[in-house]
């Protein structure tokens, strides 16, 4: 991509692949996600963050990425 920075807001189902896209390129990049979508990506697993409750880490749990923290968690854990 041709641009200086990536500003993504409500990109729905586009969240995971922007940030991707950001940060394969080193691209700074905002993103404000809305949808988690969890039914469109049951391969988004939890992550083990530490001192919350409910999360699976790589202990083969593979609880789905739920609600908008859990996403946040993801992404940050992702890239």
């Amino acid at each position: 991509p041709n641009c200086t920075a990536i500003v993504a807001l409500h990109p729905d189902e586009a969240t995971g692949v922007i940030v991707q896209t950001a940060v394969e390129h080193q691209i700074p990049f905002v993103v404000v996600p809305c949808c988690v979508f969890s039914k469109l990506f049951p391969e988004r697993i939890k992550p083990l963050v530490e001192g919350r409750e409910g999360t699976s880490g790589l202990d083969g749990n593979g609880l789905v990425v739920s609600t908008y923290y859990d996403l946040i968690d993801w992404l940050v854990a992702k890239h």
